[in-house]
């Protein structure tokens, strides 16, 4: 496998061995779930997504229930089919990924949810015992600061508390809510359901805030492991092809101590082709050497057998590859001092710098180059 070189590749490895699956309900409602979430922002909209589907459905199924209480109200009842029909329409949007549409689409008919079922008594008057359905103000609050920016809360906030004064004062009032204003006044009727209300925008601003940045959190640490499984396989990669190339130069340099020509074959595409290509062309001097001396046969061969004993050394882990350091490493021939020479250079400076390149594209801390 080749080594990827750049962030798409990484994102694409990380892509592949982590598949997302989701249920009918959220492949039907929600956006982001079928396409590649390789930034913050994508997996962040493709959780409101989600997150604004789940509360689709936990509100039409709470609407579904409520209506054998409303039976008996029909206006309640006709609120209620156009605030479904505008659940449908909300989850249509949300597939198509109108997400904030859809939030602020949610918001709106939840405001007025609330203040039509007070709004719409059969009388027509407001009474008393209906005060508390402003109660259900908080849930537009609550729903802006999880879909929209979480500033939104109070701003639905401020707007819930001004159309309940509003209702308050417009609205035809029954007898015992009369007596109630002229007693005690609207500002402390309405000051329940506003108190409840905007302590529920603090609530849910900094429930919120606290979320956004535990996501944040937890997707840097996902990030974090993805990419220490991808430099774990980088690195295994890279240790193949280096005790690859070692090997190859093992069996060339054995081939040499026996009388042949050796050389380094590996396979096509290798990245280390063009330093192959010289070493072999340092191997077949050498061996036109030894044809041509063959009175210094002792030398060389111990030469040889010196070079090949270090790289055995090196390929099983038992020596590292500062063994073949130049300032160190002899074997007083001249040429095989070229050839071990190289071989060190070529395995230091390769390994270090594909290393390198991995740690610093995503700036992890990695271990100190070879030695």
């Amino acid at each position: 496998m080749q080594v990827p070189q750049s962030n798409d590749s990484y994102r694409s490895w990380r892509d592949k061995h982590a598949p997302r699956r989701v249920n009918w309900w959220l492949r039907m409602t929600s956006a982001g779930w079928d396409k590649p979430q390789e930034t913050i922002e994508q997996r962040e909209r493709t959780r409101r997504s989600q997150l604004l589907a789940w509360i689709v459905l936990g509100i039409a199924v709470t609407l579904l229930v409520f209506i054998p209480a409303a039976s008996t109200s029909t206006p309640t009842l006709i609120i209620l089919a156009i605030v479904i029909s505008g659940l449908v329409l909300i989850a249509y949007l949300n597939r198509q990924g109108w997400i904030t549409l859809a939030g602020v689409l949610l918001v709106m008919v939840s405001i007025w949810a609330a203040l039509g079922v007070v709004m719409g008594s059969p009388d027509g008057y407001l009474h008393l015992v209906d005060l508390p359905a402003y109660d259900f103000e908080v849930l537009p609050v609550i729903i802006s600061a999880s879909i929209l920016p979480r500033i939104s809360a109070f701003i639905v906030a401020s707007i819930a508390i001004a159309l309940i004064y509003v209702d308050l004062i417009l609205q035809k009032h029954a007898f015992d809510l009369q007596m109630e204003i002229q007693q005690y006044g609207i500002p402390v009727l309405a000051g329940r359901p506003a108190a409840i209300i905007l302590i529920t925008a603090v609530i849910a601003y900094l429930w919120v805030r606290g979320m956004d940045q535990a996501v944040k959190r937890a997707d840097r640490a996902e990030e974090l492991r993805a990419l220490e499984q991808y430099l774990n396989q980088i690195e295994t990669e890279h240790a193949a092809r280096a005790r690859e190339f070692v090997q190859e130069t093992i069996n060339a340099i054995g081939a040499l101590a026996n009388g042949q020509e050796g050389l380094l074959i590996l396979p096509p595409g290798h990245p280390w082709e063009q330093q192959v290509i010289f070493i072999n062309t340092q191997l077949k001097q050498f061996h036109k050497l030894k044809q041509a001396h063959r009175g210094s046969y002792q030398q060389i061969l111990v030469a040889t057998e010196m070079l090949s004993r270090q790289l055995q050394s090196i390929h099983s882990g038992q020596a590292p590859l500062s063994v073949l350091d130049p300032r160190r490493f002899t074997t007083r021939l001249s040429v095989t001092d070229e050839i071990a020479r190289y071989v060190y250079f070529i395995l230091r400076e390769q390994l270090a710098t594909e290393r390198g390149f991995t740690r610093s594209a995503y700036k992890l801390p990695g271990k100190p180059a070879l030695e």
